[in-house]
C-alpha cells in the first residue's frame, strides 16, 4: 500500500480540491469544533496537558466543543455530535442506543481514552466507554486531544482523549442566586425527549442538579443477512447531582454522583445498562506558585443482555489521582502527579461466570513545560513522562516531547514525538464466547504506539485554520484471527494521515470545514483496517437572521473496509455524503425553539455493513431558561 497519505485514492484527492475550494468562504466563519473556540478569543483548554492553558497555544491537535457549540448541533447522541470532528471516525450498528465504536485516528475502537469530569469510563470488559448511554443533554464542554497521550494519562490512549464536562454547579464566585433550564422534544420514530436542570448559588457553596429522559422506537438494526423483525426501541433516564464549595484561603471543594439507566430493545432479548460515577475533588493553593489537587472517585457500569446467550458484564473500578502544579517564574511550569486505581470485571455467561478478576494499576507522571525567546521568536516546549506499574504485565514507561515555535503573522509551527500503549482488555484476555465460536486469548500481549507529528495552524482576518499530518506505528496491535474465532496480536499496523481544519466569520455568515485523510494497514495482511474510511470531509454554515438562526452540516465519507455479516469474509461499504438542517427560533428572551432535521434528502447508505443507518427525520424542540 501507498505511503503517501494525500494520494491514497482519486477520492481524497477530490476531497482535498473541495476541502480548500471552500476557504475563501469558510476562511471566516467561526466553526463548532476545535478551530472555533478562540477565534478572537482565549478559549480554555485542561486536557491537553492536565493543567489550564489557551487552546493556541497546546502542541497538540485539539477540538473543544462549548456548551454554544453543543446546543447550536441539536445532536442526539455523541455520535451525532462527534462525527463531524477532526480526526474522528464514528460506526453505529443501528439506532439510537445501539453500539457506537469511536476510531480516533484510526486507531481501534478502545484506543480513545474517554474522561467524564476527570473519572476513566472505559470499560474493564470491552476496553472502550459505552459512549451510546451518554445523553447530551447532561453535557457542558467536551476537549479533545489527538494522537497518543498515554504519558499524561496512561493506557487507552494510543488515539486520543476525549474528556466530557457534564454541567455541573457553578463556581462560588458565580452571582448568588438561582438559574436552570427545561427542554421538551417531539420527533419523527416516535422520539420524545426531556431535560431540567437547575443551579442554586450561595456566597462560598453551589448545588446543581440535572435529568435527563430520552425514548425512541428506533429503526430496524440488521439489514442483512435476515432483515430485523423489530425496531430497537431505546429509553435512557440521566441525573447528575453536583456540589462546590470555596473556602476562605482558595480551598476549593467539589463533588458530584451521576447516574444512567437504558434499555435497549432487539431481535431475540432486550440490553439493560446502568452506569455510576461519583467523585469528590479537593483543590488546595499550597503557595502562591503551587497548587494540589486529589481525586477520589468510583465508577460502575453494569450492561446485562436478556437474550438466548444471556450475559452479564459488570466493571467496578476505585481510583485515586494527585496532581501537582507549580509555576516556575512566568514562562515555565511543572506538573508531577500519581494515579492508582483498582478495577474488576465480573462476566457471566448463560448463568455461569466466565470471570470474576482484579487487576491494579498504580503510575506517576510529571509535565514540564517552558518558554524562552530565540532568534526573535518564541519557543515553546513540553516534556512528559510516565511510568506505570500494572499488576498483570509490569512496568511501562511512556514519553512525549514536542517543541513549537512563533512564525509570527499569527502562524505557529510545532512538532512531537510519543510513545504510548494498551494493556488488552480482560474479556479478550479470557471471557469465550462458545454459542457464537469465539473465545478470549490469555496469551495476549500488550499494544504499543510510536507517533511523530507536525503542525501549522495560523490566525488571520479572524479565521482560525490548521494543518496536521502524523505517522502512528502500532505493535501487537489485537485484533481478530483469520478464522474470527479469537483474537491475536498484529505485528506491526502503520496509520498515517492528515487533518486539514478552517473556521470563522465572514459577512454575518459563520461557517467550518474539516477534512481527514487516512491510509492505514495490517502489515501481517497488507489489508486496509476495518471500518476507517480514508477520507472524510465535514462542512457547517449557519448564520443568525435577527431572532433567527439557520445551519446547515454535511458530512461525507469515504469507502472503507468491513466484514461481510454472511459469509465472515472481507466486505467493501461505499461511501456516502449525509446534509442536517437545524433551525433554531428565539421567541422570548427566555424561551425559544428548536428543529432538527437530520438526512435531509432521505439518503439510504450504511456505515457498518448489513446494518441500517437513519432516513429522513425531524426532531422539534423547546427550551425554557430561567
Amino acid at each position: 500500500m501507498s505511503q503517501k497519505i494525500f494520494t491514497t485514492t482519486n477520492t481524497a484527492l477530490s476531497c482535498a480540491v473541495l476541502f480548500f475550494s471552500t476557504l475563501p468562504v469558510a476562511a471566516s466563519v467561526a466553526a463548532q469544533s476545535n478551530t472555533s473556540a478562540d477565534v478572537g478569543t482565549q478559549e480554555m483548554i485542561v486536557t491537553a496537558n492536565r493543567l489550564a492553558q489557551p487552546l493556541g497555544e497546546t502542541l497538540a491537535a485539539s477540538t473543544v466543543f462549548t456548551l454554544d457549540d453543543i446546543e447550536a448541533a441539536q445532536a442526539q447522541s455523541l455520535l451525532d455530535l462527534l462525527a463531524g470532528a477532526p480526526g474522528i471516525q464514528m460506526a453505529r450498528t443501528g439506532g439510537q442506543g445501539t453500539q457506537t465504536s469511536l476510531f480516533m485516528r484510526g486507531t481501534n475502537s478502545d484506543h480513545t481514552l474517554i474522561l467524564i469530569d476527570g473519572v476513566k469510563a472505559n470499560t474493564a470488559s470491552e476496553g472502550f466507554a459505552r459512549l451510546e448511554n451518554i445523553p447530551v443533554a447532561q453535557i457542558a464542554r467536551i476537549e479533545v486531544v489527538r494522537g497518543p497521550q498515554s504519558s499524561l494519562y496512561g493506557a487507552d490512549a494510543i488515539g486520543g482523549v476525549i474528556q466530557i464536562f457534564t454541567k455541573q454547579a457553578a463556581h462560588s464566585d458565580a452571582e448568588p442566586g438561582l438559574s436552570g433550564n427545561l427542554s421538551a422534544a417531539a420527533g419523527t420514530e416516535s422520539t420524545y425527549n426531556g431535560s431540567g436542570g437547575f443551579n442554586l448559588r450561595g456566597t462560598h457553596t453551589s448545588l446543581a442538579l440535572n435529568v435527563s429522559h430520552q425514548q425512541t422506537d428506533g429503526i430496524r438494526p440488521i439489514h442483512t443477512p435476515r432483515p430485523s423483525a423489530r425496531r430497537s426501541a431505546y429509553d435512557n433516564d440521566a441525573a447528575n447531582l453536583s456540589i462546590a464549595h470555596q473556602f476562605g484561603n482558595g480551598a476549593a471543594l467539589h463533588g458530584a454522583y451521576s447516574l444512567t439507566d437504558s434499555q435497549l430493545e432487539y431481535d431475540g432479548g432486550i440490553n439493560n445498562g446502568e452506569g455510576r460515577t461519583a467523585h469528590l475533588g479537593l483543590r488546595l493553593p499550597v503557595t502562591n506558585s503551587w497548587q494540589s489537587d486529589l481525586q477520589v472517585s468510583r465508577f460502575i457500569d453494569e450492561s446485562v443482555n436478556d437474550s438466548t446467550f444471556a450475559s452479564l458484564s459488570r466493571t467496578e473500578r476505585d481510583a485515586i489521582n494527585w496532581q501537582n502544579h507549580v509555576q516556575l517564574g512566568d514562562n515555565n511550569s511543572i506538573v508531577v502527579g500519581a494515579d492508582f486505581e483498582s478495577e474488576e470485571l465480573l462476566y457471566e455467561m448463560s448463568g455461569a461466570t466466565q470471570t470474576d478478576t482484579t487487576r491494579d494499576n498504580g503510575a506517576a507522571f510529571a509535565v514540564l513545560d517552558t518558554q524562552f525567546a530565540l532568534s526573535n521568536s518564541s519557543v515553546d516546549t513540553t516534556l512528559s513522562l510516565r511510568y506505570d506499574d500494572n499488576e498483570q504485565f509490569g512496568g511501562k514507561t511512556t514519553g512525549k516531547a514536542a517543541i513549537g515555535t512563533d512564525l509570527g503573522d499569527n502562524m505557529q509551527l510545532w512538532t512531537s514525538y510519543s510513545t504510548a500503549y494498551k494493556a488488552p482488555s480482560l474479556v479478550e484476555l479470557y471471557v469465550d464466547f462458545p454459542g457464537f465460536f469465539f473465545f478470549g486469548n490469555p496469551d495476549l500481549q500488550p499494544e504499543t504506539s510510536r507517533n511523530v507529528e507536525i503542525g501549522l495552524e495560523g490566525n488571520h482576518a479572524g479565521a482560525r485554520w490548521s494543518i496536521n499530518a502524523f505517522r502512528n506505528e502500532i505493535k501487537n496491535l489485537i485484533t481478530t484471527d483469520a478464522s474470527f474465532s479469537s483474537l491475536t496480536n498484529v505485528d506491526r499496523a502503520t496509520i498515517n494521515g492528515a487533518e486539514l481544519a478552517v473556521s470563522g466569520s465572514w459577512l454575518g455568515w459563520d461557517a467550518n470545514a474539516a477534512l481527514t485523510l487516512l491510509d492505514h494497514e495490517n502489515s501481517d495482511t497488507g489489508q486496509e483496517l476495518l471500518r476507517r474510511p480514508n477520507e472524510i470531509l465535514s462542512a457547517g454554515i449557519s448564520r443568525e437572521f435577527n431572532k433567527l438562526d439557520v445551519g446547515l452540516t454535511w458530512l461525507l465519507r469515504g469507502t472503507q473496509k468491513d466484514v461481510d455479516p454472511v459469509t465472515f469474509g472481507t466486505s467493501s461499504v461505499a461511501g456516502n455524503a449525509v446534509f442536517d438542517l437545524a433551525f433554531s427560533y428565539q421567541l422570548l428572551n427566555d424561551f425559544g425553539l428548536q428543529l432538527k432535521i437530520g438526512n435531509l434528502f432521505d439518503k439510504d447508505y450504511q456505515v457498518v455493513d448489513g446494518y441500517n443507518t437513519y432516513g429522513r427525520t425531524a426532531l422539534l424542540t423547546t427550551r425554557y431558561i430561567f
